[in-house]
């Protein structure tokens, strides 16, 4: 067998594949949606997708050091000269350096077209949100199901009947995610069932976990506002911005945080 042969075809390989984990990745939901939901794609979950893209990052190095040793002579002569004398610095060396520069410092900085880019793939994975919800507060599903239950002010002894009803095998000290694994259920699944039978008609509970992330636009419709609504209250509160702009960098400009905002609006999450 040749080892070089291995070598290269292997690179290609792991390519592919670190190409097609990171894509999922870029697409995939914040993992406060997707741990909540369960959230898969091509039956494969964030987690999942992560741990291959890890694991294959590991292989791509180990490859890429054998790669170069194979290779050594080959890319040495990419610094000689046609007098065959080394130069570290060749036209192409001093081109590498600097796309490679271009790409870092635009995404470190976030300019454009690097921050288009990165836009769209925050714009897709926020979208998520409106398919799959979000908890009613930050890590909801790694909280006891006694701890959840008295967050959201539902009846415990009410909770652990509705949950038997549905065949849910449970106990009162697992999180919400270790129930929903041991039951092939999400979640967000339980807490759906929960809100069903605990919330009065007409009456919906507002997710209020990840506004920091959206858009002042996405704000207004996630607490069922027009846009001009939530800039009107905003201006009440002395605070100026726009539909497009992000709200966590909006309220931080006046030295507020969002969820202390969303409070002076008067909504409240669970305590």
């Amino acid at each position: 067998m040749n080892l070089r042969k291995i070598t290269s075809l292997t690179l290609m390989f792991v390519m592919i594949i670190m190409s097609y984990t990171g894509i999922m990745l870029f697409i995939s939901p914040p993992g406060r949606i997707a741990n909540w939901s369960n959230w898969k794609l091509f039956g494969l979950s964030k987690e999942n997708y992560a741990h291959i893209h890890s694991i294959f990052m590991v292989l791509f190095i180990i490859m890429t050091l054998i790669h170069v040793f194979y290779n050594w002579k080959p890319l040495t002569s990419y610094m000689k000269n046609s007098a065959k004398q080394m130069i570290l610095f060749t036209k192409e060396m001093v081109v590498s350096i600097v796309l490679v520069l271009v790409f870092l410092i635009g995404t470190i900085f976030f300019v454009p077209p690097f921050s288009f880019f990165l836009d769209f793939g925050n714009g897709v994975k926020n979208s998520w949100e409106k398919e799959y919800g979000s908890a009613p507060y930050a890590h909801a599903e790694l909280s006891s199901l006694k701890m959840f239950v008295k967050k959201m002010g539902y009846d415990f002894e009410k909770t652990q009947e509705i949950l038997k009803t549905n065949n849910i095998n449970f106990k009162t000290t697992q999180s919400l995610n270790q129930i929903g694994d041991n039951n092939s259920l999400s979640p967000q699944f339980i807490y759906n069932l929960l809100r069903k039978n605990f919330e009065k008609a007409g009456e919906e509970t507002i997710q209020l976990t990840g506004m920091g992330r959206k858009t002042i636009s996405e704000v207004a419709k996630t607490l069922r506002l027009s846009d001009a609504e939530l800039i009107s209250k905003l201006k009440a509160l002395g605070i100026e911005a726009k539909e497009d702009e992000k709200f966590r960098e909006v309220v931080e400009k006046y030295d507020m945080s969002p969820m202390s905002v969303i409070e002076k609006l008067g909504y409240k999450k669970p305590e």
